[in-house]
């Protein structure tokens, strides 16, 4: 059950921050701003703590120089649109498993812990060793590129500002994870790579410099040269 609702996370949030990078200077871009929030609406279904990336979006929006009256307007269509139905799902199926499952999640996610209790690890010990490597890696990458500051279009800093908010909420979802566990882990893993290839995309491979040391001449040579010391 946790690989199939960290699939859906994955597939949801993915689709969603695909279709915001593709808002870059398109004011008019209202389907993909509708689309974003039901997107992030049906996930949060799923992990409730995605629900926090639509104030992100918001701000994505601003980033990629495609914010509008128009476009918040189709975002906030959008959360009232997924509201709406959820409502009636629980109205008219309350007792429906789908229906159980979304509010047994909503009620879970008010119950929250950090990842390493006196009882152990919240989360499973390989999921806590890929959250923390994804972390490391997801800091160290931001770095990199901020040190690249100067030498990014537009469009990359864009990307880059977009991406950065769903990392670092991704990372306090796993550090203050839920009593049962459920937090925003396929985020989390997915942020890194798409930093990575970003990098790659814009600057190519990274170069491993190996510092040559000075070639040693024979003192015998130094002598054949005319060389006598001090």
């Amino acid at each position: 059950m946790i690989w199939l609702t960290q699939l859906t996370l994955l597939v949801l949030t993915g689709i969603a921050f695909a279709l915001l990078l593709g808002t870059f200077r398109r004011q008019d871009a209202m389907e993909e701003g509708f689309l974003c929030s039901v997107l992030l609406m049906a996930a949060g279904c799923v992990v409730p703590d995605a629900l926090v990336f639509i104030p992100f979006l918001w701000l994505g929006f601003k980033n990629m120089w495609s914010d509008s009256l128009r476009m918040y307007c189709a975002s906030l269509c959008g959360i009232l649109l997924v509201a709406f139905y959820a409502a009636i799902a629980w109205f008219v199926w309350h007792e429906s498993p789908a229906v159980t499952f979304v509010e047994t999640n909503v009620y879970d996610a008010f119950a929250r812990t950090l990842f390493i209790t006196q009882d152990g690890l919240v989360l499973p010990l390989w999921q806590t060793i890929v959250a923390a490597l994804a972390m490391i890696a997801g800091l160290w990458l931001i770095v990199v590129h901020l040190s690249k500051y100067t030498r990014a279009n537009v469009r990359v800093l864009a990307r880059l500002l977009a991406c950065v908010p769903f990392f670092l909420l991704s990372a306090l979802s796993c550090i203050f994870p839920t009593q049962s566990g459920n937090c925003l882990f396929a985020t989390l893993v997915a942020a890194p790579c798409f930093l990575f290839g970003l990098y790659v995309a814009t600057y190519g491979w990274p170069k491993i410099r190996i510092r040559k040391h000075p070639r040693r001449v024979s003192r015998r040579r130094l002598k054949r040269n005319g060389y006598r010391g001090w």
